[in-house]
C-alpha cells in the first residue's frame, strides 16, 4: 500500500471516530500482534482492541476476510499469500499441493493466486486437456445431401461519429467509414 493512501485512511479513520466513535476494535492475537486494524491504531493507539485465539493458518485468512470489504491492495495480497505460502509450507504441504491449499483458503481464482505469489512456490500449471474432435469422414449419400442455404447480405448500418460528425457504416463488426 502507498504511504499517501496509509495517510489518508488514517486520517479518515480520525476523523470517524470523532464523528461516530470506535465502531469496530482492532482485533489481536494473544501475542499483541495485529490481526485486524492496523489503521485504527495509527489512527489512535489506544483504540479499543479484543484478543483472539487463533492458529497461524486462521491469524492470515482472519486478516485477509477481514479486509475483504475494503479492497486489499494487490500489493497488500501479494503479503498476505505469500505468509499463508509459507505458513503452509511449515506445516509440511508439498510444493506441488501449495495453490490448491491457497484456493480452500481464499475467494481467489488459481490464476489470481498464481500472479501474486513469488515463483518459488508456483507449481506446474495445470493444463486443460482439449476435448477430442470427431471427424466426419463418410460421404453424404443421396438422401442425406445438405442444400446450401442462401446467405442474404444485411443493410449496412450508418452512424454517425461523436467527435467529426463524420458519416460511418458498420459492417460486421467492423465500423468503416462512409463511401457512398
Amino acid at each position: 500500500m502507498s504511504e499517501q493512501y496509509d495517510e489518508e485512511i488514517v486520517e479518515w479513520l480520525k476523523r470517524s471516530r470523532e464523528l461516530v466513535g470506535e465502531l469496530e476494535p482492532v482485533y489481536i492475537t494473544p501475542e499483541g500482534e495485529v490481526i485486524d486494524g492496523k489503521h485504527r491504531l495509527k489512527a489512535y493507539p489506544g483504540w479499543k482492541t479484543e484478543v483472539i485465539q487463533v492458529t497461524d493458518i486462521q491469524k492470515i485468512m482472519q486478516r485477509l476476510h477481514r479486509n475483504i470489504h475494503r479492497k486489499p491492495s494487490k500489493q497488500e495480497l501479494k503479503e498476505i499469500l505469500l505468509a499463508l505460502a509459507v505458513a503452509l509450507e511449515k506445516m509440511g504441504t508439498p510444493k506441488e499441493e501449495l495453490i490448491d491449499k491457497i484456493k480452500q483458503h481464499v475467494p481467489f481464482s488459481e490464476d489470481y493466486i498464481r500472479s501474486l505469489l513469488p515463483a518459488k512456490f508456483k507449481r506446474e500449471y495445470k493444463k486443460k486437456e482439449k476435448p477430442a474432435v470427431k471427424l466426419l469422414t463418410e460421404k453424404p449419400t443421396e438422401k442425406a445431401t445438405v442444400k446450401p442455404t442462401p446467405v442474404t447480405e444485411r443493410k449496412p448500418t450508418y452512424l454517425t461519429c461523436p467527435i467529426c460528425g463524420s458519416r460511418l457504416t458498420l459492417k460486421g463488426d467492423v465500423l468503416l467509414p462512409y463511401e457512398g
